[in-house]
């Protein structure tokens, strides 16, 4: 199912903008034909020594001079086992790697890639890039830049792993754990709550007979006995919402937002308000699970990390012939390093987060607006 296009947030338009710049380096002749002196003491030895460690890695491993062009950059054979591409193919062509990259991803690695260009700063960053034949695998990747002894950029220096086993794993743990969730959420719903509905009823036939009888003590004892079981039945209600929170029907997804948004202002007393102004129908009951988690853990991480006083949840269709919708959650917290994507290692909530997103098709992201609030999206494909 396609997703319409969208124009790019102008931080992403600029982080293109200089790739652009830097792949023109590469292509220019000038660069091409530049003399180079293999010999000169600060020239990094990129031959023997260097081939024989890097090649044992089990890791993609590639190096790419600013100012010398493709000649002189290196990819380590790795490229061909992992993504299909010999060496030389590779790097024939200076942008495909930026050209492979899977492209819900596109957008956040550029703004990355050129943050690393602009400051020097390491990156580090989990993607997906698309095999030679299609297929997408999953790298984590740390680059950083190197000086000249002027402070000059000389070259990029890089290993990439293939994760893709790992992020296998850690999407089959979460499925499994979503159906167990529904499992029992429904067997909660289904048998618990209606054998608890039982004992209720024989509780209140118990009192009346009681009372018939004249025995007002024990039709009281009767009475508390169903008010137990009443409460009970309702504990067992709030489970069974919280494992299947999203019912059947199309409009499940909207119901389920709207419960959250009233539950957050009953518990943590926080305003908060779910926003649709047209109807998105989610006929998928996973994928509207998918999004109904995000909404909650966004939410979770407006109340805990970023002590947020008003939530707002949006469902909207990202245009009138769109066959695309967003759902937002945005709050006037502080925001926090986990939220943000900040530091070395995304949180586990934020990863979990991005991992529905793509299952789903969707795209993610999270930024800080110009009014100080917080703002975490997922655009997600429907049918219309």
């Amino acid at each position: 199912m396609a997703i319409a296009p969208h124009r790019s947030p102008p931080e992403v338009a600029e982080a293109e903008d200089t790739l652009q710049r830097l792949a023109e380096v590469f292509f220019s002749e000038a660069t091409a034909t530049a003399a180079i002196d293999p010999q000169a003491p600060e020239f990094p030895d990129i031959d023997a020594r260097y081939r024989t460690l890097v090649e044992q890695l089990p890791a993609i491993v590639f190096m790419a001079f600013m100012d010398q062009g493709t000649r002189q950059a290196y990819v380590s054979p790795h490229i061909e086992a992992i993504l299909g591409y010999s060496q030389q193919e590779w790097l024939e062509d200076p942008v495909r790697w930026f050209q492979r990259i899977h492209p819900d991803d596109k957008a956040r690695w550029s703004v990355e890639a050129a943050q690393l260009l602009t400051t020097g700063e390491r990156l580090r960053s989990m993607y997906r890039v698309l095999a030679r034949d299609g297929h997408v695998v999953w790298f984590h990747c740390e680059v950083m830049m190197v000086r000249r002894p002027d402070g000059r950029p000389w070259f990029m220096h890089g290993v990439a792993f293939d994760i893709s086993d790992v992020k296998r794993l850690e999407i089959a743990i979460l499925e499994i754990s979503e159906r167990e969730q529904r499992r029992i959420g429904q067997d909660l719903h289904d048998g618990l709550g209606q054998h608890l509905t039982g004992i209720a009823f024989m509780s209140k036939t118990l009192e009346q007979k009681l009372l018939a009888r004249g025995l007002p003590e024990e039709a009281a004892d009767a009475a508390g006995v169903a008010r137990l079981v009443n409460q009970a039945i309702a504990t067992t209600r709030q489970l069974s919402h919280g494992l299947l929170p999203v019912q059947l029907a199309a409009h499940g997804l909207m119901s389920a937002l709207h419960h959250l948004a009233d539950e957050v202002q009953d518990v943590f007393h926080v305003g908060c308000r779910f926003d649709c102004d047209e109807p998105i129908l989610v006929d998928d009951l996973s994928v509207a699970t998918h999004l109904f988690r995000i909404a909650q853990e966004a939410v979770h991480n407006a109340i805990k990390h970023g002590r947020a006083q008003e939530i707002a949840i949006a469902l909207t269709a990202e245009s009138a012939v769109s066959a695309s919708a967003c759902l937002s959650v945005s709050d006037d917290g502080v925001g926090c390093a986990e939220t943000m994507g900040r530091g070395p290692c995304e949180g586990m909530g934020l990863r979990i987060m991005r991992h529905r997103a793509s299952m789903i098709g969707g795209t993610f992201s999270i930024e800080r607006s110009s009014d100080a609030r917080t703002i975490v999206s997922c655009s997600f494909p429907i049918e219309r």
